[in-house]
């Protein structure tokens, strides 16, 4: 019987959100502020020819230019200014917006 609640507790445990897994704007915003909009301004997003078209191709140019400026952000950072920058600039959906 034990055993029993225990896997039910569990299982119901999954289906419950996941601190952590959801972006925070206001972060992405920030980071984004503080180490991007020097040179990416609002021009930067508007141009004609976007390299990015999806929330993934996003995060891969988020992850590219952070790994090329030393910033040593971590994925969660990553994510939040990837879903930041997609919401704000480009009004891609992301999944964890």
């Amino acid at each position: 019987m034990l055993l029993r609640l225990s896997a039910v507790a569990f299982a119901c445990g999954l289906l419950l959100p996941v601190a952590g897994l959801t972006a925070d704007l206001e972060r992405g915003e920030a980071l984004h502020e503080t180490h991007c909009k020097m040179c990416h301004d609002s021009v930067a997003y508007r141009r004609d020819e976007k390299i990015a078209k999806t929330y993934d191709q996003v995060r891969e140019q988020v992850k590219r230019w952070e790994t090329n400026t030393g910033l040593h952000w971590s994925e969660q950072d990553i994510d939040n200014v990837a879903s930041y920058i997609s919401k704000r600039y480009y009004g891609i959906p992301c999944p964890t917006c």
